[in-house]
């Protein structure tokens, strides 16, 4: 039950994050279609011959992959699912927390009633964190798990890279554009 709790909680941080960086990565998208736009009608004098429509069709593409970006993001309701996590948990921590008061003994004699609540809950809530999550949460008690020094390295290399895998479309839609238009600045004459 702790470790399930922990890995919820741990899994309603993770959506709210990715729901907050999912809109401000179609924020920034929305701002590079603007000043894609803006170009031609400030620059219009140093744009060479073939600049404008260049720079239509960026902003085409840009606009075509902001709309899908947007439909596919929305549709994946993270907050929604982060609202279910934390629900979950919460009731998981609710039955631990009373497990966690009784003395041995009463635990001992009431641990199939408890398992049976825990499993309820479970099936109630047909939703599943993910490794990511139950890896922050053995890096955050790792000395309650009694996890060495090459466990714990292993754990955080492996966080780490699902963190990345979790979040870089966020950034790529983000920088990318800026580190493309840096490198192109020079042949739109800018």
């Amino acid at each position: 039950m702790w470790k399930t709790k922990s890995a919820r909680f741990n899994a309603h941080t993770r959506l709210k994050a990715k729901q907050s960086l999912s809109t401000t990565a179609t924020s920034f998208l929305a701002f590079y279609l603007v000043i894609v736009a803006l170009i031609p009608l400030l620059y219009e004098a140093s744009l060479p011959p073939g600049g404008p429509k260049f720079l239509s069709v960026v902003s085409l593409i840009i606009s075509i992959f902001l709309i899908i970006i947007t439909l596919l993001e929305s549709a994946k309701n993270y907050s929604g699912e982060a609202d279910r996590m934390q629900k979950c948990a919460l009731e998981i921590s609710e039955i631990y927390n009373q497990f966690q008061a009784l003395t041995l003994e009463e635990a001992n004699s009431r641990r199939p009633e408890f398992s049976a609540t825990y499993s309820d809950i479970l099936k109630t809530h047909q939703l599943n964190h993910k490794d990511v999550d139950y890896i922050r949460f053995e890096l955050m008690f790792h000395k309650d798990i009694k996890a060495g020094t090459f466990s714990l390295a292993l754990m955080f290399i492996r966080y780490v890279a699902l963190i990345v895998a979790e979040y870089w479309l966020y950034f790529v839609l983000i920088i990318g554009p800026m580190v493309l238009g840096y490198c192109y600045r020079s042949e739109l004459g800018l």
